[in-house]
């Protein structure tokens, strides 16, 4: 049976499941605050950089499957079921900032009907214990409009979102799993029939317990990046190689090779908010977390790990110039949150170096983010990987795009190449140039 979805936020996450949703034959509602983005989706036009995505879109608003509007009375009145899909972004505490989950609450709360039953999802990450706060949280909004039995008009259900940027329309369509967390299992099972089609794993547990399962599984990844790059630079010093020491690893199913990988750290919206956010959960209820703490802190370290290796080389940057492969905190996205490639940009203008910077998709997001660098002087965006090169004494890989992995190597003689990725092979880079990768002799 279709269901009629309304979806607050048309970010990664909520543009992604919507239109995922609709695509499978039920009537969404996506709603922004944003009218420009409104009207842009509206047309098809999809204001991320996200494989897939703009044909799921294109299908869904040609079937009639999905509207989107900036009106919360439209979408809470014309919906049963009422994802929420707004950011969570860090608090400087690293607590999970909840400004834009309460606002939709109290909104959605402003058009909830004495007759009304409506079933709010939780797709942000939320940390653990906000299902039930908002439970009580949107009874008192119902209570002081004067609705009767505020409890039996809606039910508050979370079902976190596990779509990783570049893959996410794949991810929605195939999922490893579907996590309800609800404290009203039938409901809960009105939830979880909105994926029958996909005939995914679904795991039912109570709120607290689903919210749980969504910080632990990115801290957990986190965790296994943290891991391999601490093993990494252990590697470097004892002149053992860290691809064939995760491969040796991997090959055992208990741990497996999945995010083994070394380089120069994690970025994006999810790991670093998530395992901060899970990390002040956790001292809230006065526990110490110390192995998560340290998973933020070997990350930290790692983004700059490719500058320590070019100033080897390079011992003063002043007036060098430096190119930079890769921009987006990981490939098939355009997204630069928390992305390493910043930490490295900034650190060489720092060092008095001149930034050639290149990536295929990101730089209107790093003009954004680049902004003071940009008009120091001290950075230039090219449209060209090689023209980033061709002047420079340097190269740092930092984002592993695929047009990266073949390169015309005499490009490469004579510079300075750190490969913060480990893409390329090195006894064939030392032939051309000065090579240093991530935990290989």
């Amino acid at each position: 049976m279709d269901r009629r979805i309304a979806v607050i936020g048309t970010g990664y996450v909520g543009l992604v499941s919507g239109a995922c949703f609709a695509y499978l034959g039920h009537k969404v509602i996506g709603l922004d605050i944003d009218e420009e983005k409104v009207e842009k989706l509206r047309k098809g036009k999809v204001p991320i950089y996200e494989p897939g995505l703009d044909r799921i879109l294109s299908k869904a608003l040609s079937d009639g499957n999905i509207e989107f509007t900036t009106d919360y009375e439209y979408a809470v009145k014309n919906s049963d079921f009422i994802f929420i899909a707004v950011g969570t972004p860090s608090r400087e505490d690293g607590s999970a900032d909840l400004t834009f989950v309460e606002s939709a609450y109290r909104s959605i709360a402003r058009y909830i009907g004495d007759e009304d039953f409506k079933v709010i999802v939780n797709k942000s990450t939320v940390p653990v214990g906000t299902g039930r706060w908002a439970r009580e949280f949107i009874a008192s909004l119902l209570r002081e409009r004067g609705i009767k039995e505020p409890e039996k008009r809606f039910e508050v259900v979370s079902n976190p979102e596990f779509l990783r940027e570049g893959k996410a329309v794949e991810d929605f369509m195939k999922p490893d799993r579907v996590v309800v967390g609800a404290d009203n299992r039938d409901v809960a099972g009105l939830v979880a029939s909105l994926y029958e089609k996909l005939q995914p794993p679904i795991l039912i547990t109570d709120l607290p317990t689903a919210e749980m399962i969504k910080y632990a599984s990115n801290a957990f990844l986190a965790t296994k990046i943290s891991f391999i790059n601490e093993i990494a630079n252990i590697c470097e010093k004892l002149g053992a190689d860290v691809t064939v020491v995760a491969r040796g690893m991997g090959l055992d199913h208990r741990i497996s090779l999945h995010f083994l990988r070394a380089g120069c750290g994690f970025g994006g919206s999810c790991f670093p908010k998530d395992v901060k956010a899970l990390i002040h959960t956790a001292k809230e209820v006065r526990e110490e977390p110390e192995l998560l703490e340290s998973v933020i802190s070997v990350n930290e370290r790692q983004k700059l790990r490719p500058v320590e290796k070019l100033l080897k080389h390079i011992p003063s940057l002043e007036g060098r110039r430096v190119a930079v492969w890769g921009l987006s905190f990981k490939p098939e996205t355009d997204d630069m949150r928390e992305a390493p490639s910043i930490p490295i940009v900034r650190e060489l203008v720092k060092r008095g170096a001149y930034v050639l910077a290149y990536d295929p998709v990101a730089l209107e997001n790093a003009r954004k983010v680049f902004s003071e660098e940009l008009k120091a002087g001290r950075l230039e965006l090219v449209s060209d990987k090689y023209e980033a090169l061709e002047s420079s004494d340097a190269l740092i890989l930092v984002t592993e795009w695929d047009e990266f992995k073949e390169v015309d190597f005499d490009k490469l003689k004579g510079k300075v190449v750190v490969d913060g990725r480990n893409l390329w092979e090195p006894s064939i880079m030392k032939q051309f140039c000065t090579y240093e990768s991530i935990g290989r002799p």
